[in-house]
C-alpha cells in the first residue's frame, strides 16, 4: 500500500476552514482587546482581526507614521515561528508570536498585538518626532485610552488562542488522515483488483486460445481419421454384396463385423466433429422449409440397422399433415438420429422405441402464468418431437447431467454401451439455436422419454 504521509505545513489551509479561523480571532480579540493574526509556515496569512489599534490609528494619519508602522509589521510577519520574545514597536506598542505545533510538526505561528504593555511609563520620543508639528494632546489621549496589559496575561490569552487553534487542527487533521488512508486503501484494492482482471484476462485468453487449438486438434483428427473410415465402411460393403468374388458364412461374418465397427467408429467421430462445431460457437443454420415425417423417417432408417441386431422394434407414429416447418433440416435429423440412438442402447432386447411427433398449440405451452392462469407472453405453436424408449432409465440424481458433455450415466470401466458422451450436448445445442428446447423424463427400470420442442414461426 503507498505510506500515507500529508504534508501537514502545506494541508493546514486543506484541514481548517479560514472563515472559522477569522470568527476564532474575532471572538478572542472582542474580549481582551488585542489583535491575532494566523499565518501559516510560509507566512502566507490565514486568518486576523484587523482591528486598529488607537495609538497606530493616529500615527498612520502621517506618510512617515504609515511607513515606519508598515515597516515594524512587515518584520514581525517575517519573524521566524520559533522566534521568541516579544518585538516592541518604535511607538512603545509590542507585538508578540506563539508558535503553532501538530505532532512535533511546526505548522505556522499566532501573531498577537500591538498592545500596550503595563510597563511603559512614558511615550516614546520617536512617536511624537512623526509629526512635530502635531497635536500632542491627541497622543497623550491615544496613549491613555488604550488598555494596559501585562506579559502574563497576555501569554495566558495567546496560548488559549494557540490551544483552541490547535485543538480544531488535530480533530480535522485526524478526519483528513483517516481519509487519506482510506483512499489509500481504495486505491490499493482498486490496484489488486486491476492486477487481478489482468491477470484473469491473461488466464481467459490462454484458456480461449487453448479451447481454439483443441477444437481444432479435434476437427482435424476426426477429418482425417472419417476419410479412411468411409473407404474402409465401403469397401466392407462391396465384400459383403460379392463384388470382390464369393465369401464363405465365415468371411462374410468377419467382412460384416470390420463394417459394424466401422460404423460404430464413424458415428462416434461425426459426434466429435459435431460436438468442436458447436464448442468453439462456429455453428451455423440453414433453415429451410421441410416435411417433419419425412426428416425423421430419415432419421430412424439411420438405426434401423442398430436397432435390429440389438433385437429393439423401432415404431414411428407422425401424422401425415404436420405443417411444413422452417428449420435446418441436417441438424434437426442428426439431433432426431441421437435420441433414437440412445434409445435403442438403452433398451432390452424385444424392447420398443417409438418416435412421435405433433403440433402442440399455443395455448397448451408451459410458459410462465401470473397466478390466475393467464399466460403472461404470447408463445407460437411448438413441434414436438418425442422419442420414448423402456429401457434401464435414468436416475434421479444424473437427470441435471445428462446434457453435459462427455458424460456417461455409466461411467464404469466396464460400461455396456460405447460413445463418447456427446450426443444429447450435440441435441441441446443444436436444438437451442432454433430457439427450442430439450425435455427428458425417466425412471430406472421404466425407461426414457426425450421431447424435443421447436417454436412455429408463422407464414
Amino acid at each position: 500500500m503507498d505510506p500515507v504521509a500529508p504534508d501537514l505545513a502545506v494541508a493546514i489551509t486543506r484541514l481548517v476552514d479560514q472563515a472559522t479561523l477569522s470568527e476564532l480571532c474575532r471572538v478572542f480579540h472582542e474580549l481582551v482587546e488585542i489583535p491575532f493574526r494566523i499565518f501559516d509556515i510560509d507566512g502566507n496569512l490565514l486568518a486576523e482581526a484587523p482591528r486598529e489599534h488607537p495609538v497606530c490609528e493616529l500615527l498612520r494619519e502621517t506618510e512617515p507614521g504609515r511607513l515606519a508602522c508598515d515597516t515594524h509589521r512587515l518584520s514581525v510577519k517575517n519573524r521566524p515561528p520559533g522566534a521568541g520574545g516579544p518585538c516592541d514597536c518604535f511607538c512603545g506598542l509590542r507585538y508578540g508570536s506563539i508558535p503553532i505545533a501538530l505532532e512535533a510538526e511546526l505548522l505556522g505561528k499566532i501573531v498577537f498585538g500591538p498592545y500596550l504593555p503595563a510597563e511603559l511609563e512614558r511615550i516614546p520620543r520617536a512617536a511624537v518626532e512623526l509629526d512635530p508639528g502635531g497635536d500632542h494632546n491627541r497622543i497623550r489621549e491615544a496613549y491613555g485610552s488604550a488598555r494596559r496589559l501585562n506579559e502574563h496575561f497576555v501569554a495566558r490569552v495567546a496560548q488559549a488562542v494557540r490551544t483552541s487553534f490547535v485543538a480544531q487542527l488535530a480533530a480535522a487533521h485526524r478526519a483528513f488522515v483517516t481519509g487519506e488512508l482510506h483512499l489509500a486503501a481504495v486505491r490499493e484494492s482498486y490496484r489488486e483488483l486491476t492486477e487481478k482482471n489482468r491477470e484473469l484476462g491473461e488466464m481467459n485468453e490462454r484458456m480461449l486460445q487453448f479451447e481454439r487449438q483443441k477444437s481444432n486438434f479435434l476437427a482435424m483428427v476426426s477429418h482425417e481419421l472419417r476419410t479412411p473410415l468411409t473407404s474402409i465402411i465401403g469397401y466392407s460393403e462391396m465384400l459383403t454384396e460379392g463384388i470382390g468374388g464369393n465369401l464363405g458364412d465365415e468371411q462374410r461374418q468377419f467382412v460384416e463385423t470390420i463394417k459394424t465397427k466401422g460404423d460404430e467408429l464413424l458415428r462416434l467421430i461425426s459426434s466429435i466433429l459435431d460436438f468442436s462445431q458447436t464448442d468453439t460457437g462456429h455453428l451455423s443454420l440453414q433453415p429451410v422449409e421441410c416435411r417433419i415425417s419425412e426428416l425423421i423417417d430419415r432419421s430412424v432408417h439411420h438405426n434401423r440397422e442398430l436397432a435390429d441386431r440389438r433385437g429393439v422394434a423401432l415404431s414411428v407414429d407422425v401424422p401425415a399433415d404436420l405443417p411444413l416447418v422452417l428449420l435446418d433440416p441436417e441438424k434437426i435429423r442428426t439431433s432426431v438420429s441421437h435420441l433414437v440412438d440412445n434409445a435403442i442402447k438403452f433398451s432390452r432386447p424385444g424392447g420398443l422405441v417409438a418416435v412421435t411427433a405433433r403440433v402442440a398449440p399455443a395455448t397448451q405451452a408451459d410458459g410462465a402464468e401470473d397466478g390466475f392462469g393467464l399466460v403472461l407472453m404470447v408463445t407460437p405453436d411448438m413441434l414436438e418431437i418425442a422419442v420414448q424408449d423402456y429401457g434401464s432409465g435414468i436416475p434421479g440424481e444424473a437427470l441435471g447431467r445428462v446434457f453435459d458433455p462427455f458424460t456417461q450415466i455409466d461411467d464404469s470401466s466396464t460400461r455396456e454401451h460405447g460413445g463418447a458422451g456427446l450426443g444429447l450436448t450435440i441435441v441441446k445445442h443444436y436444438v437451442e439455436a432454433h430457439g427450442g428446447h430439450v425435455d427428458v423424463t425417466s425412471a430406472p427400470g421404466e425407461g426414457s422419454r426425450f421431447v424435443i420442442r421447436l417454436p412455429i414461426q408463422p407464414g
